[in-house]
């Protein structure tokens, strides 16, 4: 099964849903529009960070992994899986989130990285090496139908500028689901 992570834009009107219901608020009725980075994020993640100081570093990894959320998050390690009643939801996980601030912070940093500097950052050998997700499969092929190369990688970054854009622009949040 191939991972993706998906970002959803919701309007701040209608974020106060998300905050009363947790795991239960309507995500494709409220969204205003999403954007799937199958088995990409990682690659862009990792390349978007190189070169960047601490703090950048940390907008960066707030793309996809948000630090903000509503809900509980499971703590699997203090779980006692014989004593958990039959009916428990393994699945239910909390609403990660950046909120308008945030997403503005992240939009100015990826506007200011360049096509050109981000294609000069990928190097198809380093992400095998560092066993970057979905591992070995980096390539530095040029050809239209041929996935995990720069070409890609290019592409799925005007995606991310593009949905931040709207989200900054419009003063959205952007939820996050990777899985």
């Amino acid at each position: 099964m191939c991972m993706s992570a998906t970002l959803y834009r919701i309007d701040k009107n209608d974020f106060q849903k998300i905050i009363d219901k947790p795991y239960d608020f309507g995500l494709f009725k409220i969204t205003k529009g999403y954007e799937i980075f199958s088995q990409s994020f990682d690659g862009l993640q990792f390349v978007l960070s190189k070169g960047l100081d601490k703090i950048n570093n940390e907008l960066i990894e707030q793309i996809f992994y948000p630090k903000s959320f509503c809900g509980e998050q499971i703590d699997f390690s203090n779980l006692e899986i014989e004593n958990l009643p039959a009916d428990f939801d393994f699945e239910r996980q909390p609403a990660f989130f950046n909120d308008p601030n945030t997403v503005s912070k992240i939009y100015d940093l990826l506007n200011s990285i360049t096509i050109e500097k981000f294609n000069e950052s990928f190097d198809h050998n380093e992400l095998n090496k560092q066993d970057i997700y979905p591992g070995n499969i980096w390539n530095n092929k040029q050809e239209d139908d041929i996935a995990f190369n720069a070409r890609h990688l290019v592409s799925e970054f005007e995606n991310l500028k593009a949905i931040f854009k709207s989200a900054k622009e419009n003063e959205d949040y952007l939820l996050s689901y990777v899985g």
